[in-house]
């Protein structure tokens, strides 16, 4: 990870000077755009209406960072006009490194305006509502919480590198259960954006989400959990194409996690054990667009690959965890919760001392073994329905937290 990229950036002095205009700001909502032509005018329609409706009494602007898109993402942009009590500021992202630079580019914004609340939506939402803007913001607004991350209502086989990656690695180091740590979507309190833009760590591109709920947790601020809703986005629709989209973001995912644990090793290593829950809650709400997948195709490319990976992960796993895996390969077996939580920490362990040239590498192997296990869950949870499913994942992250103290033992 390029830990100086945001070394010497800063905004344009036009918009620092539209800052000094309309500042102070009590609600900044930050709109992300690359490539959004078909959806980023609705998005900032619904945006406009939701301050409007439910903010009228506060000063509000909505600031949107356009991502160098290769469409007429640009043009639609010009066409937005929002009511008169909502300030406008449109910006290029402050560098073209990726979603962490847009991130920064608005955050920098709220620093000027001195805004004393920032929500972050992505452009390509399809299903954005107006009372969206209400609910994440009201725990940040009422002095609640730090940060408010959505619950977004998913089916079992989406969020591929949350569920059995992020979310149980997270909720064991920093002791939050926050179900989607990289939903997406934000807001963030004035302390907690402020400590973000001042982190040697603040990553450029997809591991901006991560980071930003690590960071909270880890500068004991308060997280909670809002937006309840189906969330639809455009970008869904890449998943389809996993070596385009989905694996660079395990690797940039993957990595901030990896770094942020590093950086937060004291912190971690001296936190209380978590006391697991006695039941597993029922979700009852609207049923989730299935998301399909080809678990035979899947299960193909983690053999493959692990027998050309296999010499690398021994640098990495000890003979022990060697041996369960040619068992998998070889006899048809799974990558149960226990067997993965001792390969991600020793991964994570081995991340800590590896240099700068060869962090792809371990990355590279880890994602290989993450399709083994997305392939052993899907076949575990294939007839389950979606509470069925969570469960799994409930206690695949107790396994998480029931092998802390193994972690700090090799890390």
């Amino acid at each position: 990870m390029n830990q100086e990229w945001n070394k010497n950036l800063h905004l344009n002095p036009e918009v620092i000077e539209q800052c000094q205009q309309i500042k102070p700001i009590d609600i900044m909502v930050g709109v992300l755009c690359k490539d959004v032509e078909t959806t980023v005018l609705n998005v900032l329609n619904v945006i406009n209406e939701g301050l409007y409706r439910y903010f009228a009494d506060y000063k509000k602007a909505i600031v949107i960072s356009e991502g160098g898109s290769t469409d007429k993402t640009a043009e639609v942009l010009e066409l937005f006009q929002p009511y008169n009590s909502n300030k406008k500021i449109v910006t290029q992202d402050i560098s073209t490194e990726g979603k962490g630079a847009g991130v920064m580019t608005i955050l920098e914004i709220a620093h000027e305006v001195e805004a004393k609340s920032v929500v972050l939506m992505d452009g390509d939402l399809l299903s954005i509502k107006p009372g969206w803007i209400q609910t994440i913001s009201n725990p940040i607004i009422y002095g609640r919480a730090d940060l408010t991350v959505p619950y977004y209502i998913r089916d079992k086989n989406d969020g591929v590198i949350t569920n059995n990656l992020v979310y149980p690695f997270t909720r064991a180091l920093y002791g939050i259960d926050i179900r989607q740590p990289i939903a997406g979507e934000f807001a963030l309190s004035k302390n907690l954006y402020e400590v973000l833009l001042e982190h040697p760590l603040f990553p450029p591109d997809f591991g901006v989400d991560i980071f930003i709920v690590t960071v909270a947790a880890a500068e004991g601020m308060k997280v909670k959990e809002g937006l309840y809703s189906l969330k639809i986005h455009e970008s869904t629709t890449r998943y389809l194409e996993p070596e385009k989209f989905l694996i660079p973001m395990f690797r940039k995912v993957t990595g901030s996690m990896f770094e942020l644990a590093k950086y937060y090793e004291d912190y971690w290593k001296s936190k209380h054990s978590v006391t697991h829950r006695a039941f597993y809650r029922e979700c009852f709400s609207q049923k989730p667009i299935p998301v399909k997948i080809d678990i035979n195709s899947l299960k193909t490319s983690f053999v493959e690959e692990y027998n050309s990976k296999k010499d690398h992960m021994r640098q990495v796993l000890n003979d022990d965890i060697m041996t369960d895996l040619e068992h998998v390969v070889n006899n048809h077996g799974s990558i149960d919760s226990d067997l993965w939580a001792e390969i991600v920490y020793n991964y994570a362990a081995a991340y800590k001392n590896t240099n700068e040239s060869d962090k792809h590498n371990i990355l590279d192997s880890l994602k290989t073994l993450w399709i083994g296990r997305f392939v052993s869950y899907a076949i575990e949870t294939r007839d389950m329905d979606i509470n069925e499913a969570e469960t799994v994942l409930q206690k695949q992250a107790e396994v998480f937290e029931e092998k802390f103290n193994y972690l700090v033992s090799i890390y």
